[in-house]
């Protein structure tokens, strides 16, 4: 398993470059290709707003350990975007709840995290990196209400947790079909990077006003409790797993264990597993590393009739309609 640190904001492209023995070019690094594929690129917009693009897959699970220590001058606030859907298409349909869906993370500089990624999963996030003085100054050009600054500038750790809304979709779109190759591309990217922040604040100010009672407001403990059992249901290779065997070796109820989890993902642990095994799996098959049935067999099922079903029943179509494209 490969594990990645990452101890600074501003340089986190370099970090990342030199933990994966990857080469920067023009502001972007390739994945090296006996590691897996894809590419991160990472542009300093203007002065306190940094865009950093990921989309890859790895031929080896990994974790990514955040824990920045830069001196206390240096503070940037982080605004993660995390595409677990293949597409910007925002629907109320509640057909559309069975997926995993995509979400914001927005978080302070002293938050830190240890995250699992499986082999063979489509990693996609925008991540935008605001210093201090950056947000500080977009709320008083645009005279947002103080509780806002109040809550930013709070030295202990907090992170929220938003699903995406149409807006932010929709800026997410636009963002994404734009390359910076001159000074009007340059531009248009700081103005959609800032309505993404402005869009972000709006919504920690909307639950503050409103104080609901489901908070998107993350504990630290409670994060880190998410991603501890989200390490145990990938790393088994059993088919079923016992959410029991979990809470007992996370010393936590399991009301409270499937609760947390599904708070934060939109699913049970049990269909989390099962679509992110599926996934790895189509990602081998495209790759055509390994037959079907070795594939099957590496996914934890002992028939390969019933892991082509499931496979069919989460995309539209059979493992084998894969091979050879």
């Amino acid at each position: 398993m490969l594990q990645f640190k990452i101890t600074k904001t501003e340089s986190q492209l370099n970090e990342l470059a030199t933990q994966l023995g990857g080469v920067i070019e023009n502001n972007i690094m390739s994945i090296p290709k006996h590691l897996g594929k894809g590419q991160i690129s990472r542009n300093q917009l203007s002065k306190g707003i940094i865009l950093q693009d990921g989309e890859f897959n790895l031929f080896q699970d990994f974790i990514i350990n955040r824990q920045v220590d830069e001196d206390e001058s240096i503070h940037h606030f982080s605004l993660i975007y995390v595409f677990n859907q293949p597409n910007y298409i925002y629907t109320q349909d509640e057909t559309a709840e069975a997926g995993i869906q995509n979400y914001l993370l927005f978080f302070n500089k002293h938050y830190s995290y240890s995250n699992i990624v499986p082999a063979f999963t489509r990693f996609k996030q925008i991540q935008l990196f605001v210093n201090v003085e950056k947000i500080k100054s977009l709320c008083n050009y645009y005279n947002l209400p103080p509780e806002i600054n109040l809550q930013l500038m709070k030295n202990d750790q907090w992170c929220y947790k938003f699903p995406f809304t149409p807006e932010v979709q929709k800026v997410l779109h636009q963002l994404s079909s734009y390359q910076i190759d001159d000074a009007f591309s340059r531009g248009y990217m700081i103005n959609k990077s800032e309505e993404l922040i402005m869009l972000a604040l709006e919504q920690i100010f909307k639950e503050h006003r409103h104080k609901s009672s489901r908070t998107s407001f993350i504990h630290q403990d409670d994060l880190d409790t998410i991603y501890e059992a989200e390490k145990m249901l990938l790393k088994s290779k059993d088919e079923s797993i016992k959410i029991s065997e979990l809470s007992d070796r996370l010393s936590i109820g399991i009301r409270k264990l499937q609760r947390l989890f599904k708070a934060y993902h939109g699913l049970d642990m049990t269909s989390y597993r099962k679509q992110i095994r599926m996934e790895q799996a189509r990602q081998m098959i495209l790759e055509q590393r390994l037959s079907i049935a070795d594939i099957s067999f590496k996914m934890g099922y002992t028939s390969t009739s019933h892991f082509s079903k499931i496979f069919k029943d989460q995309f539209g179509y059979s493992p084998s309609s894969l091979l050879n494209k």
